[in-house]
């Protein structure tokens, strides 16, 4: 029987897993750079379609639909977004983020002129358990704040009634809690900044 080089034995397989790893770092890179814009794209029309559903702005949920209306109705300012609709209302939008169950939940939060009442919540980005807390993106939940001004209180789903209730998740108590702190923080100041009591 012949015994194998020492060349065979052990600088052949270093050899191999450079050129796999180079290959796959090429291969990586390429995919990258050619899904870059498209990420980007797309990053842009969940943050764009965040701030229209707390300004209170009706979209289709297309990136057209999203993209016309950002465009015709929001301007970005220095640290928050200022709606003015055709029909006279000035809105603005505020991005704020807090702890939840299993890390940060960033939220758009939209004010009426008055900087007090709700025009609109959306979640920007959140990592709750899915099923459970992170049902905090669906429409009733996000729709309860509408209209209100805090600080909130929380009821069992589905028994609010009075203007500083707000439904909690079944089974979600640790996020609805944590979304609730989030919102009782928000302060907003000289017009221009939301921030924490």
């Amino acid at each position: 029987m012949k015994s194998q080089s020492f060349y065979a034995k052990r600088i052949n397989p270093i050899i191999f897993m450079v050129a796999v790893t180079v290959v796959c770092i090429l291969l990586t890179a390429a995919l990258h750079l050619s899904t870059l814009e498209l990420v980007q794209e797309n990053e842009r029309f969940f943050l764009w379609r965040s701030v229209l559903d707390a300004g209170g702005i009706t979209h289709e949920g297309t990136p057209a639909s999203v993209n016309d209306l950002y465009k015709k109705y929001v301007t970005q300012e220095d640290n928050h977004y200022l709606i003015k609709t055709d029909d006279g209302v000035t809105r603005f939008v505020f991005a704020t983020e807090g702890p939840g169950l299993w890390g940060i939940i960033s939220i758009m939060v939209g004010f009426e002129d008055d900087l007090k009442t709700l025009s609109g919540v959306s979640i920007v980005s959140q990592n709750e358990t899915p099923g459970l807390g992170a049902r905090i993106e669906e429409p009733w939940f996000t729709a309860q704040f509408v209209g209100k001004q805090g600080p909130f209180r929380l009821v069992e789903e589905g028994t609010s009634s009075m203007a500083d209730e707000i439904d909690a998740i079944t089974g979600a108590t640790r996020t609805s809690e944590s979304f609730r702190n989030i919102m009782n923080r928000l302060k907003v100041e000289d017009g221009n900044s939301v921030g924490r009591n």
